[in-house]
């Protein structure tokens, strides 16, 4: 009896470790026809000292995006995308906005009128196995159609400054950013519990940065992938033009990842991101004020995901 208690023992033991090295090809495995979808929550605080006082801009940001797996490109996936639904918040001592595309928008509220025109409209996003964006296709046609859409009555250059502010955060380049922030977690090769990866990413958005995660598997049980992700943040220095101004960000920070995800195609059952960055925003000289302002910068974010 004791003889087969050890036998049973070690054969335990040994399917455990069996188990625990088990290599897993992490990756999307979507299928063709089906709709993906994720809710997203994204807070935003920058926090600006002026001297003496401090400026709060508070950024929000709720919705749920539909990703439909309609074809390939070699190895790539092609998904027809589309904004289903889209809460924006900002408050600031300069400026404030509050759309929700479950609500009616007063016609004087030209920026609501483009989000209106955003939501619902497909455009084409090309990615990796791995979630790395090639390419975002679409995105700015159907901006560009938005602005004209309401291009009645408003003078050109606040047309073309309304433009440039929703392309800096939904245009082509910045949703490539975006959205591999979110999608852009698996290796190149298959990994064990315990085993490590990184996954780079060039943010392009008003802020252009560059992301470096070091991604870890945690957990495999219940069917699903647990990663866990620490990353680097640091912007890249180059002028952006807001308000008319024009300006350049020195900001460092870090990242804080993880994700559960199905092990039956890739997607995700939910995860969590946090963010926090500090340094300089510069202020390049002009008319009113020749000689430019550094002004210190702090911006910390949490981004939460789940699945629809």
């Amino acid at each position: 009896m004791k003889r087969n208690s050890i036998v049973a023992f070690l054969m335990l033991l040994i399917c455990g470790v069996g188990i625990n090295a088990q290599s897993h090809n992490l990756k999307y495995n979507l299928n063709k026809g089906q709709e993906y979808r994720f809710y997203q929550e994204t807070k935003m605080k920058i926090t600006q000292s002026l001297g003496i006082i401090e400026q709060e801009i508070k950024n929000e940001f709720k919705g749920v995006t539909c990703f439909k797996p309609i074809g390939n490109e070699g190895s790539n996936i092609v998904l027809n995308t589309k904004f289903e639904s889209m809460v924006i918040k900002i408050e600031s001592m300069l400026f404030n906005l509050n759309y929700d595309s479950s609500k009616p928008v007063a016609s004087e509220d030209k920026m609501a009128g483009v989000y209106n025109n955003i939501i619902g409209k497909n455009f084409k996003m090309i990615v990796t196995p791995q979630g790395k964006v090639i390419r975002v296709d679409g995105i700015d046609k159907i901006i560009s159609s938005a602005i004209n859409s309401i291009g009645n009555n408003v003078q050109p250059q606040k047309l073309t400054q309304l433009k440039r502010t929703i392309s800096g955060h939904f245009g082509d380049a910045a949703l490539k950013g975006n959205m591999a922030m979110i999608l852009a977690i698996y290796p190149n090769s298959s990994k064990k519990v315990g085993e490590h990866w990184s996954t780079d990413t060039k943010l392009a958005s008003t802020i252009k940065a560059n992301l470096n995660n070091n991604w870890t598997l945690a957990d495999t049980s219940n069917k699903q992938w647990t990663l866990k992700g620490k990353g680097n943040i640091s912007t890249l220095g180059e002028d952006a033009v807001m308000n008319g101004m024009k300006m350049s960000f020195k900001l460092k920070g870090n990242q804080e990842s993880e994700f559960v995800v199905s092990q039956e195609d890739g997607w995700f059952v939910s995860g969590n991101q946090k963010q926090k960055l500090d340094g300089m925003m510069m202020m390049k000289g002009n008319a009113q004020m020749p000689q430019g302002m550094e002004i210190p910068m702090k911006v910390t974010s949490t981004t939460y995901l789940e699945k629809r």
